[in-house]
């Protein structure tokens, strides 16, 4: 029997209704890199080529201005050297000479891209810090002393550039082949330093 229970044919000719919409899935949508956040960076530095330290950045990322990312952090370096007196006899010291040096640099960076895409984005740019620095330095053996701790302290400064690879995930590649290490003192020389760090942007 016919009437009101009754299917209208679909435009195709059958009795079936027309499919749904199927809804975008937003859980496998691509993650795009953060353009904002918390970051912290950690890795090894190599001063003058031949003294291997240890740094650490944390700070924070402002929006991107097309394309163009600022970033604050506080970046702390920390390297030991030795350096070996030569016996040159009576109450001079001979000995190793050990050196400990901590900078604490506020420092701002600027990054511009050079191509980003829904797996990652790729940037290089660069920095300026300036901050204290302080130094332990202890004193070999003399004969009848013992060697004694010696402290110091200065302002210095970083000028750096980067590469700096960032996935989609969070995760922070970088590697910074140029950096300069100054000081406005007297009889100081600039030292030349690299790094390469990783760590993540939340």
């Amino acid at each position: 029997m016919h009437g009101a229970h009754s299917v209208p044919a679909a435009p195709g000719g059958t009795g079936d209704p027309p499919p749904a919409e199927v809804a975008p899935d937003v859980l496998s949508a691509p993650k795009l890199p953060a353009t904002s956040g918390p970051r912290a960076l950690a890795g090894i530095a190599w001063v003058r080529a031949a003294v291997a330290g240890y740094r650490l950045d944390v700070g924070w990322q402002l929006p991107w201005v097309h394309g163009i990312a600022l970033r604050g952090y506080l970046s702390s370096l920390y390297s030991y050297d030795s350096v070996s007196l030569p016996e040159l006899g009576g109450l001079m010291p001979s000995g190793e000479l050990e050196i400990h040096e901590l900078a604490l640099l506020a420092t701002a960076e600027i990054d511009a891209a050079i191509f980003s895409t829904e797996d990652g984005r790729l940037g290089a740019g660069g920095g300026l810090g300036m901050g204290p620095s302080f130094a332990w330095v202890k004193m070999p053996d003399m004969p009848f002393q013992p060697g004694e701790w010696a402290h110091a302290s200065a302002v210095i400064g970083r000028l750096s550039g980067h590469l700096e690879y960032r996935f989609a995930s969070g995760w922070v590649l970088r590697g910074q082949p140029f950096g300069i290490l100054f000081s406005g003192q007297e009889n100081s020389d600039a030292a030349y330093e690299m790094a390469v760090m990783g760590g993540y942007q939340w």
